[in-house]
């Protein structure tokens, strides 16, 4: 087909997307290339593969004056300029829906994992103080308490359904109330973290965001209370976080997202009452098969002239 595609950002991309995208055109990875040859390269680019991590200003969109689309091997973008998209008439595609399930696990899992000391009680086998006769500690039920959901789009409201399954009470906070949900709507984050046992972060990143579980929501949530965070690290005021776990000022979290990522807080590390994963909430086979063939029918749409699968909202369709 002749086409030019230029991989952009750190993402791990699976071979099975790889070895396709290479029978549709020549690829190139963006970090390998020097400065002249990122300049060759871009002046002819006709797509953009990108994820969730990757960035592209107004002055990336410069550099690829044939650029025809962006086509995201995630369901986020925020560090990837849609108004410029726009402006431009190009396409821009991601991959929602495919990976709620396994991002709703995912953090249903951190919840367990905090609340119920999973990972010190493997070490308390691993250490052979079970065999010591060194009593294990009480751990915290997640039963019938209440589960505040920032967010309740597609993933918000899979976490909401398997909250329902361990009796959990569910509220939500967002732009929006929701009329054809079940759950209690609350106006402010603040309200809504007072009232949780569990604050679950589900809400896409933006600049209004930015910060926005501080020191006040975390005083708020309280000493009893779990901050979970399965969408973006930015979300989450970093210093008030480790603050407030050493400080005893919330209870414990969960964590697969950072601000600092790859690198997680030195100050969260080797914390019974804290689960960490390395963003890797979507990383099963199952959920990146099914990313990657999203990518793949995006991009045959858009080269076939046909309407895109999943646009991001807002950006050309067809």
């Amino acid at each position: 087909m002749g086409l030019t595609l230029l991989k952009v950002g750190a993402f791990d991309m699976p071979s099975y997307l790889e070895e396709e995208l290479k029978k549709r055109g020549e690829l190139f990875v963006d970090s390998k290339l020097d400065e002249a040859q990122r300049a060759e390269v871009r002046a002819k680019t006709d797509f953009v593969i990108a994820s969730g991590i990757s960035k592209f200003a107004p002055s990336d969109y410069e550099t690829t004056p044939n650029l025809k689309g962006i086509v995201c091997f995630s369901v986020g973008y925020d560090q990837i300029d849609v108004n410029a998209a726009i402006n431009r008439n190009i396409f821009f595609t991601h991959t929602p829906d495919v990976l709620n399930d396994d991002v709703a696990n995912t953090a249903m899992m951190l919840l367990l994992d905090c609340t119920r000391l999973a990972k010190f009680a493997q070490e308390h086998i691993e250490n052979k103080l079970w065999v010591a006769k060194k009593p294990f500690p009480l751990t915290t039920s997640i039963g019938h308490k209440k589960m505040g959901i920032a967010g309740l789009g597609r993933i918000g409201k899979e976490i909401a359904s398997r909250a329902l399954a361990f009796k959990m009470e569910i509220g939500y906070y967002g732009r929006h109330e929701q009329k054809d949900v079940p759950y209690r709507y609350f106006a402010t984050l603040k309200d809504m973290a007072a009232w949780s046992d569990v604050l679950m972060l589900a809400m896409p990143a933006t600049a209004d965001n930015r910060h926005c579980v501080n020191k006040e929501i975390l005083e708020a949530l309280g000493k009893d209370g779990y901050l979970i965070n399965i969408a973006r690290g930015s979300i989450v005021n970093t210093e008030d976080l480790v603050e407030a776990i050493r400080n005893h000022t919330i209870a414990g979290a969960g964590l697969d997202v950072y601000e600092t990522e790859p690198c997680a807080p030195d100050g969260l590390m080797g914390l019974p009452n804290v689960a960490l994963q390395p963003h890797a909430a979507s990383g099963t086979h199952e959920t990146r098969k099914a990313m990657a063939d999203l990518v793949l029918q995006n991009l045959d749409a858009i080269i076939a002239g046909q309407k895109v699968i999943t646009p991001v909202p807002g950006t050309r369709t067809i």
